[in-house]
């Protein structure tokens, strides 16, 4: 959508009302169009980026006031556009925050179509040296400056206590708070010293729960003393380090301040040891990160998120209780409309006395301070904005994160054969939740493998192409597996094609590859060989429908090799307790495409890792 919102500021010069309220605004847009402002500067209708057009709203809001935006991958489909459209945003308003979720790994939105050159933060953690975190942050940190983003909303600062957790998982450093703040801070450090802003999140901590905020409300009902204990550290020594990390040669307030979080984002989750309402609304929450020494913004999750859906019964509701429990920047999606419920909700709280003008305006100095902040770093740095400086940074942030995976991918379990060059891999991802965080599904190990190996056949997906198979589509294949030990009728495109098998044809032996010769699976010496199976998984936690499909293929290839993207550290609980002793695992860390490459690496050469 490009045109303008129903409501929001109307004069021609707005009023301080008006200001106020935009500022303390974030919301997402759609870019691109016929109609908006262009990199060409105000008025311009055609920049020669078509998805680096401003929609008129926002343009019109961004004058009146508008505290920043988030990106969207829709808004960045390549560096070139994304500078562009950061430097059409910054002409209009040179103080607007650019933000954006660009994690690294699974959660991507500058390269959200090819994935991530970053293989993520539990890469980054399972290395035991955190300079490496620290030259990943000032990597990363090159391309977001040199695309014009002014904050980046990390890094993820959750300490992951539950493996069955749906939506932090790989997203995070580690499940020790030492191992989450070393990290953390390392990463941090980097991409300050790029001339980027930091935004640790989720706070209190989004580590501990077996609900997706985006979905549903999550419940950490722990007492505090034990939220404190994990949770909080790693932003405590984040927001206030006692000791030198990585990057830093002398102590003193240099040495903090480069350490510090410019701002916290809070989670939608809550702690009823905290408060009665999810820390975004919830003012005790506030009051401890507040005590925890941050003194800069703090910004909501985004409000239209599932967790506050039921609970609030509209966006615009929860914008003001969020600024009631003191937020100072709220999140919101890509719709113009969830814009303008926030601003005419916030509007009728001041005129009703909800709120104040003056409390909105201390939520706007605070963000005014990053700007100043974030502008002097980013010339101390001597951060270069433009497409070429994009396209350079781009590459050598490609060619740090490889070298991290291809350190970091490794095989455990069973000893894996290596796939033949000329080999027709069965692919099967038997993921069975939604990544909601990376904005859709990760499908590339999928692409690498078929790019690896062309003539691979990937079981088709559901029909809503979110996940794998669905249950019908796995026992057909299952039950062609277990008659002829082959699946034979999928073509590379996960197509069926109908192939049929002669009623009397035997079943073909299976050969177990991965694990070796036992009484429940025998290996005749004369079997054909099968071509290969290669499973997807994330979290295969005993009991969970991910598990049970494992279960199945096990049962009748046990030969299957395992491409794991969730968690590293249970592999050997989720998998060593399959009959035979499980399978050969590829831990790949994540989804992004530096860990697809590294995964296909180890299953052409298992033996070999630098």
């Amino acid at each position: 959508m490009t045109g303008a919102p129903a409501a929001g500021p109307t004069s021609a010069e707005p009023t301080r009302t008006e200001r106020a309220i935009n500022g303390v605004l974030l919301p997402g847009f759609e870019s691109g169009g016929s109609e908006g402002v262009g990199s060409g500067g105000s008025g311009s209708k055609s920049s020669g980026h078509d998805s680096a057009r401003v929609p008129g709203w926002l343009a019109d809001a961004a004058r009146a006031g508008l505290a920043g935006v988030v990106y969207f991958a829709r808004n960045t489909p390549d560096v070139a556009t994304t500078a562009a459209l950061s430097a059409a945003l910054h002409a209009i308003s040179p103080d607007l925050v650019i933000a954006v979720d660009e994690e690294g790994g699974d959660v991507s939105r500058l390269e959200a179509i090819n994935g991530s050159s970053l293989p993520g933060a539990a890469a980054l953690g399972a290395l035991s040296s955190a300079a490496v975190s620290l030259d990943a942050g000032r990597a990363l940190g090159r391309l977001l400056a040199a695309t014009g983003i002014d904050l980046l909303l990390g890094p993820v600062l959750d300490v992951v206590s539950e493996p069955d957790n749906p939506v932090i998982g790989v997203r995070a450093f580690g499940t020790t708070p030492g191992d989450v703040a070393r990290h953390g801070i390392a990463f941090a450090r980097g991409l300050r010293s790029a001339g980027v802003g930091v935004c640790g999140k989720h706070f209190p901590g989004h580590g501990a729960t077996t609900v997706d905020s985006h979905v549903g409300l999550p419940v950490v009902d722990e007492p505090l003393d034990d939220v404190r204990a994990r949770d909080l550290v790693p932003f405590a020594r984040a927001l206030c380090p006692e000791v030198d990390g990585p990057g830093s040669s002398t102590r003193g307030p240099a040495t903090r301040d480069r350490s510090r979080l410019d701002a916290v984002m809070t989670a939608h989750v809550l702690f009823p040891a905290v408060g009665p309402a999810p820390a975004s609304l919830e003012p005790a929450a506030t009051r401890l990160l507040r005590e925890l020494g941050h003194d800069g913004p703090i910004i909501t999750d985004a409000l239209d998120m599932g967790a506050l859906r039921g609970l609030t019964g509209s966006v615009g509701e929860a914008a003001v209780r969020a600024v009631e429990a003191g937020a100072d920047l709220l999140c919101l999606g890509l719709d113009p409309a969830l814009y303008t419920e926030a601003y005419d909700a916030l509007d009728r709280a001041v005129s009703a006395g909800r709120l104040t003008v003056e409390r909105l305006e201390e939520s706007g100095t605070r963000t005014r301070a990053l700007v100043a902040a974030v502008r002097d770093r980013r010339a101390v740095a001597g951060a270069v904005t433009g497409v070429d400086a994009a396209r350079e940074a781009l590459a050598e942030l490609s060619d740090l994160g490889a070298s991290i995976a291809d350190a970091v991918v490794q095989v455990r379990g069973a000893r894996l054969v290596p796939l033949a060059p000329d080999a027709r891999p069965d692919v099967v991802d038997l993921r069975t939740r939604l990544d909601h965080a990376a904005g859709r599904t990760a499908r590339h190990v999928q692409t690498a493998i078929a790019a690896a190996w062309p003539r691979a056949r990937l079981l088709a997906e559901s029909d809503d192409g979110q996940f794998g198979p669905d249950e019908s589509g796995l026992a057909v294949f299952i039950a062609r597996l277990s008659r002829y030990g082959v699946s034979a009728d999928l073509d590379r495109t996960g197509t069926r094609r109908g192939a049929d098998f002669p009623v009397g044809t035997p079943a073909a032996p299976v050969v177990a590859q991965a694990v070796p010769r036992t009484e429940a699976h025998p290996v005749p010496s004369t079997a054909p060989r099968p071509e290969p199976l290669v499973v997807i998984t994330r979290e295969p936690v005993p009991g969970s429908a991910e598990r049970a499909r494992l279960e199945k293929l096990w049962a009748v290839r046990p030969d299957l090799v395992v491409v794991h993207t969730g968690l590293p550290g249970p592999v050997d609980d989720w998998f060593g307790t399959l009959s035979g002793g499980g399978p050969g695992v590829v831990v790949a860390c994540g989804t992004g495409r530096a860990n697809a490459a590294a995964a296909v690496e180890r299953l052409r050469r298992p033996d070999q890792q630098s």
